[in-house]
């Protein structure tokens, strides 16, 4: 019997990104804004790494939220969705699984408080230094899930050595022009692990699990994982291979 292939997978910088990141390579469309314009594409490599997971069933662990998921055109998610950096899990039908129901009732009201200190905090320090960022709190479904900061790469990197003190709660992600400060209960590994055994309880044959990811902060969900890949230049291969 054939034993089914199930594939975790960043998307962001690790199946498609920005237009300026795809060099002068060919390119497809794979995602767009709010306003239906394009935003990040695939190169052919990446498209012929989609090809091979044909038969797999591909399970999105992303940064993005649920509405901005849905604005990936050019890949099908048919079962379980991992957004906001792991703190949401949502099944097929678009709800939250019962478990992460759970979750958000017992972490939501400490956290929500401590998204708006953050965010007051941020803009405190941008209008101080005059620095070329944008904070705000981004919510999923209605809920507030994390802080993002975006701007200036070199103004990133200062505000992570800034909220390095006020953040130890929880984690700071930043990769490039993006930093999010992300709560305790947003943990990809804990998502994929919980996805896993839904999926080993019903196997009635042993699944194989293949990891894809980009940032530092994908490694505890791509360890958990049969085999692991990253694309060239990533996070990961800059740190294990250069």
């Amino acid at each position: 019997m054939t034993r089914p292939v199930y594939v975790f997978t960043d998307l962001d910088d690790t199946l498609f990104q920005a237009r300026g990141k795809c060099g002068n390579a060919a390119v497809h469309e794979a995602a767009y804004d709010k306003a239906g314009r394009v935003l990040s594409f695939h190169t052919e490599e990446q498209l012929m790494l989609l090809g091979l997971f044909k038969t797999a069933t591909l399970i999105p662990v992303t940064g993005r939220n649920l509405a901005a998921l849905k604005r990936v055109r050019s890949i099908e998610f048919p079962w379980v969705r991992i957004t906001s950096h792991g703190a949401l899990v949502f099944g097929a039908d678009g709800r939250l699984l019962p478990a992460w129901e759970r979750v958000l009732e017992t972490e939501l009201p400490k956290w929500s408080a401590r998204f708006a200190q953050a965010l007051a905090y941020a803009h405190d320090r941008i209008k101080a230094a005059d620095l070329p960022l944008r904070a705000k709190v981004i919510h999923d479904r209605d809920i507030p899930v994390y802080v993002s900061i975006k701007g200036e790469s070199d103004a990133i990197a200062h505000m992570a050595e800034v909220f390095q003190p006020f953040w130890r709660e929880g984690t700071i992600h930043r990769n490039g022009h993006n930093m999010a400060l992300l709560p305790a209960f947003a943990c990809k590994a804990r998502a994929v692990e919980y996805v896993m055994g839904l999926i080993c309880e019903d196997a009635s044959v042993p699944p194989l699990f293949i990891g894809l990811g980009d940032s530092l902060t994908d490694l505890p969900f791509l360890k958990l994982c049969h085999f692991a890949l990253t694309p060239r230049g990533s996070q990961i291969h800059r740190s294990a291979w250069v």
